[in-house]
């Protein structure tokens, strides 16, 4: 089987989630909304209004992906595309790249086309550069909070029924990604370990965080702060994705 085709075929398999798209573009459509109408918006018809909605649109995105991928890395093996992936002469950390990259580049899509769509709108009153900081808050903010949703759903799926595990996944990126001083539970939002791109809205693009800075995490926001941000995200998304893939292939294994 042809490396170039395991993206193409993963990215089938996004696709045909019906049941993914029924969820994914109302949220997504209900962000654009909140972001527009929120209070808390910048409303200054730039940069920063697109760096916010981009947090809102991950936020509310991410419920969907991390409720849909509880069988990432099981959906081979469920669909004989194990015994495809193992006849590829590369190596399994490539072979699960271009799982990864199949399926993101499907549902990253209508969060990119969203803010690219507002991004022209901005330029059209005036903003001329907004295309491009569209593409840059959709690459630095959503992005990594989906790989990150996607990657928590697919390690639930992977060690708990699928059932529970996308309970699971579902609760832990409700607890990532949202703080209220009615539940006193320590989170990640105020720091730049948060997935919302808090830190990266504000050192990047200028924008005002959701959740403030706070405790000893809570970095001022520069854009040296927003880099070591990103990169946490990053890093945290392959970690997850190694795990993920460990404990699917040792369940396949017994």
């Amino acid at each position: 089987m042809n490396v170039l085709a395991l993206p193409l075929a993963h990215s089938k398999i996004a696709r045909r989630q019906k049941a993914l798209w029924f969820v994914v573009l109302p949220l997504t459509a209900f962000a654009v909304l909140l972001s527009a109408i929120s209070p808390a918006a910048p409303h200054t018809g730039g940069t920063e209004d697109l760096a916010f909605t981009a947090k809102i649109i991950a936020i509310f995105t991410g419920i969907a992906y991390s409720a849909a991928f509880s069988d990432f890395f099981t959906a081979s093996a469920r669909l004989g595309m194990h015994e495809l992936e193992a006849s590829t002469p590369v190596h399994a950390a490539i072979l699960r790249a271009a799982r990864v990259t199949g399926a993101f580049t499907i549902i990253f899509a209508p969060s990119l086309a969203v803010l690219l769509a507002v991004g022209i709108w901005q330029a059209i009153a005036g903003h001329v550069l907004s295309p491009l900081v569209a593409i840059a808050v959709a690459l630095t903010i959503v992005a990594p909070a989906a790989l990150i949703a996607m990657t928590i759903s697919g390690l639930a799926g992977a060690v708990l029924p699928q059932a529970i595990g996308r309970i699971a996944a579902v609760m832990i990126w409700f607890w990532l990604v949202f703080s209220s001083p009615m539940l006193p539970v320590p989170t990640l939002n105020g720091s730049f370990l948060g997935v919302i791109g808090d830190t990266v809205g504000a050192g990047y693009f200028g924008a005002e965080p959701i959740y403030a800075p706070s405790g000893a995490l809570g970095l001022a926001p520069t854009p040296l702060a927003a880099t070591i941000s990103l990169l946490w995200q990053v890093v945290l998304s392959v970690f997850l994705l190694a795990l993920g893939s460990w404990a699917a292939d040792r369940a396949q294994r017994r």
